[in-house]
């Protein structure tokens, strides 16, 4: 058949929107996991508005409200390791199906919590339970997953995600002037539902272990091999100086509108360009990055990260904080899902649950550096040399992506001859378990 020259134009874009949808082709339990996760982060009621019900309706002081958010902490921390753990020694299903119902009951037992310490010890908890299932839903992700779609549907759990994160926070706002109680039940409630969606839709994805003497000699030091991995503790540290900067959006750069004279409403608005910027583009993105290399996605994002704080320090105007927004959404964009399944990819199949939770535990550190070291920077150093600093950091971390990128490409070449035999051609590399539709 013959093309005219208009027909040629037509046909590239078309090409490229047919190929998009074809390759968000997944299966049926993979969906049934991203639509749970959209509707539990969408019913994420308490938390946004936890402060302001611990200081309005339990009346404790702001310094009490600050100090009980900042302790549970340490459930997050603790969550890592031991979901991880979990998700490797018990299955990914037994894991998230725990976490999500004692996550709920956990939030119904903090509706009724006056005391401060109990509130404090069961906030902690509920925490803890909460972020249990963040990496055994990774590894059951990375199951169920073509090798070469691991970064795509990442993304589309990251995209899910944060529509989620922007519906919850609304309907939040319409509930809490009518009762607080309204926002934990529904808060239950909806990580309830998600259980529901897993106990039927999701079946445990978890390689069985063939080989007995492969499981009596590697399940008992299953923290233990992934903390000796030097290649999981460099791209943790990456990952974890990353954040720090990241997270400078949180606390340094609302301080520094404030100190340039711009409202907390400005700042929401910008932060709320962040958010449709996420939805509108991440799938794309992350699928034109797909099929480049993860090192070089990974030190781009670096980069656009770094370029995109360091606008704060010569450009002190709404359209600055706007444009600089912009850049650094862009890493954001692409580090998250990309980064998740590079650690897939490093982690043997049977330690991809204890891998993904020792990447979280070490991510999280960033939400207990990244306040105190801004707030001190911005006070003592001023902020237009930060702010030079989180471009010279990001720099730092793109030279980190690359020269891992180099080492691996190296690594993999010497082992290379060494291999035995290849797959076979019915097992492609990524499809290491069927899961049935």
């Amino acid at each position: 058949m013959l093309y005219t020259w208009k027909d040629l134009l037509l046909l590239s874009p078309l090409n490229r929107f047919k190929t998009f949808f074809t390759n968000l082709q997944f299966s049926r339990p993979f969906w049934f996991l991203i639509t749970g996760s959209f509707i539990n982060r969408a019913g994420n009621f308490v938390m946004p508005f936890f402060a302001l019900y611990l200081t309005s309706f339990r009346h404790l002081p702001i310094s009490e409200a600050a100090l009980v958010v900042s302790l549970m902490g340490l459930g997050s921390l603790a969550a890592g390791a031991c979901g991880g753990m979990l998700a490797d020694m018990l299955g990914r299903r037994v894991t998230i199906l725990i976490s999500l119902l004692a996550a709920a009951v956990m939030m119904l037992a903090l509706s009724f919590a006056g005391n401060v310490w109990l509130i404090v010890v069961l906030a902690i908890i509920y925490m803890l339970f909460n972020d249990l299932a963040r990496p055994a839903t990774s590894a059951a992700i990375a199951d169920m997953t073509p090798r070469d779609k691991l970064a795509q549907a990442y993304s589309l759990r990251y995209w899910a995600n944060n529509i989620g994160s922007a519906v919850g926070p609304i309907i939040a706002g319409l509930l809490a002037p009518v009762s607080y109680l309204l926002l934990f039940l529904g808060d239950a409630l909806t990580t309830f539902c998600f259980g529901v969606l897993i106990w039927f839709g999701v079946p445990e994805t978890r390689l069985p272990r063939t080989v007995k003497s492969e499981e009596s000699a590697e399940r008992p030091g299953l923290l233990r091999v992934a903390l000796a991995d030097p290649w999981l503790w460099s791209y943790a540290l990456l990952a974890l100086l990353f954040d720090i900067v990241y997270f400078q959006h949180v606390t340094a750069m609302p301080l520094d509108m404030q100190a340039h004279g711009l409202s907390p409403l400005i700042y929401g608005s910008v932060m709320a360009i962040n958010a449709v910027q996420v939805v509108l583009i991440s799938l794309p993105l992350t699928a034109f990055f797909n099929r480049r290399s993860p090192n070089t996605s990974l030190a781009i994002a670096a980069l656009f990260l770094g370029a995109g704080m360091s606008v704060f320090s010569w450009w002190h105007s709404y359209p600055g904080y706007l444009v600089g927004v912009m850049i650094w959404t862009v890493g954001e964009i692409l580090n998250y899902p990309i980064s998740t399944a590079i650690i897939v990819d490093i982690s043997p199949k049977h330690l991809r649950g204890t891998y993904q939770g020792v990447f979280q535990t070490i991510r999280a550190l960033s939400t207990v550096i990244a306040p105190a070291l801004g707030g001190f920077a911005l006070q003592y150093l001023g902020a237009t040399f930060f702010w030079q600093c989180c471009l010279v950091t990001g720099l730092l971390i793109a030279l980190g992506y690359f020269i891992l990128g180099n080492a691996r490409r190296v690594r993999q070449a010497r082992l290379a001859p060494h291999v035995a035999e290849p797959l076979p051609a019915a097992s492609p590399v990524g499809s290491e378990i069927s899961v049935s539709e």
